[in-house]
């Protein structure tokens, strides 16, 4: 049974500092210190300090770090790992 109550405990602490984090980022967008858009090159959703599309991310600048299994799926061509046609609907 305390196997259990450490995982609950520590299931918690986790939860509860994410929650506390996107407060903490919610109130930095406020301020103007923090965004959340698309990447200019790959489309994927990353973070800015500036309300503009960076030219790229580090989904594109590390895609093996980030994808690993279809990184090494696609080795030879790396421009593969690019999701560009990813158009955001609103």
């Amino acid at each position: 049974m305390t196997v259990f109550e450490a995982a609950t405990i520590a299931l918690v602490v986790v939860l509860a500092g994410a929650a506390t984090a996107a407060i903490y980022l919610g109130m930095l967008n406020w301020m103007g210190g923090f965004y959340v858009v698309r990447c200019a090159a790959c489309h994927h959703l990353t973070s800015s300090s500036v309300n503009q599309a960076p030219a790229s991310c580090p989904h594109c600048r590390h895609p093996a770090l980030l994808h690993p299994m279809y990184a090494a799926r696609h080795h030879g061509d790396p421009s593969r790992v690019r999701v560009v046609g990813d158009r955001l609907r609103y």
